[in-house]
């Protein structure tokens, strides 16, 4: 029975581990906006959102544009674009975008519709910023091409629909009311077992094993949403590259804890499995040769 429970206990808290780290990361990371933003603040420079940032703005100026025969401006409308998106101002306007973005996706997690909250029921990156940038060259090239000045536009990168973050709202909540207790459930748990075990090496070199298969199980569900769930959700919003890099950066403390917590694991599988065979050497070093037989002389 003790052996049992000693069983139950270590598989529970190998159980619990990837849940803990997914809900610590999830109230550090997701939940508060400072790191959210210094998170994402990098990606300014990165290629893909740069193509990505320049391809929805020029697309929304441009609309007008492509009901006609194609125009010139296009192009010069694009290069405008890049100049703004290449330039030293950009970072600050990513950084302002994606502080708005954020509050608006934890209006919605936590269920406050007051301020922050997307008005049009989508959590959403504001171009805005980069198409005021560029409006005033681009309003004389619209009033040359279509008789008329530029129309208020409000390019943005559509990240989630508040009907989508609804059905997570219970899991979010619970992460920030578990950040701390999941991961000492599940250490509590380890060691309880570890303790109760007759054999506690093999018991130690089970929860480690455990453990890294644990890590093993959420990397692969990390792996599946952003090869197969993540582009076929962002499709429509946004380029596969620029979905997977935002994926990438977002879940990349996640994925480093997972590697960490998976080491561990090996390392105490490898380190019981040592300590169980020295063991044993060291019994069969010490125990007492067997008496030989005498033989009476004929």
């Amino acid at each position: 029975m003790r052996a049992v429970i000693s069983a139950i206990l270590i598989v529970l808290g190998c159980v619990t581990a990837p849940l803990a780290l997914t809900g610590f990361w999830v109230a550090g990371d997701i939940a508060d906006t400072d790191r959210y933003v210094g998170t994402m603040a990098p990606l300014a420079t990165d290629p893909d959102i740069r193509e990505e940032v320049v391809e929805h703005v020029t697309v929304a100026i441009t609309g007008p544009l492509r009901k006609r025969t194609p125009s010139p401006a296009e192009d010069l409308v694009r290069t405008l674009v890049e100049g703004v998106v290449a330039g030293e101002g950009f970072p600050s306007l990513w950084e302002d975008a994606n502080r708005v973005a954020h509050r608006q996706l934890v209006a919605v997690l936590s269920g406050d519709g007051g301020q922050g909250a997307p008005e049009d029921g989508t959590v959403s990156i504001d171009l805005t910023p980069v198409y005021d940038r560029v409006r005033a060259p681009v309003d004389d090239l619209m009033r040359q091409e279509l008789g008329a000045p530029l129309p208020a536009l409000r390019p943005v990168i559509e990240l989630s629909s508040s009907a989508d973050l609804v059905r997570v709202r219970a899991l979010y909540t619970w992460s920030l009311r578990l950040k701390w207790v999941l991961p000492v459930l599940s250490l509590a748990f380890l060691v309880a077992g570890v303790a109760l075990a007759g054999d506690r090496m093999r018991a130690l070199l089970g929860a480690g094993l455990g453990l890294a298969a644990s890590m093993l199980v959420l990397a692969a569900g990390l792996a599946v949403i952003r090869d197969v769930y993540l582009p076929e959700y962002l499709s429509s919003a946004m380029s596969d590259a620029a979905a997977t890099t935002v994926f990438d950066t977002l879940t990349g403390s996640l994925r480093a804890g997972l590697r960490v917590i998976f080491a561990v694991g090996l390392a105490l599988a490898g380190t019981a499995f040592f300590l169980a065979h020295r063991a044993r050497r060291a019994g069969r070093r010490h125990q007492p040769a067997a008496p030989a037989n005498d033989v009476a002389a004929g």
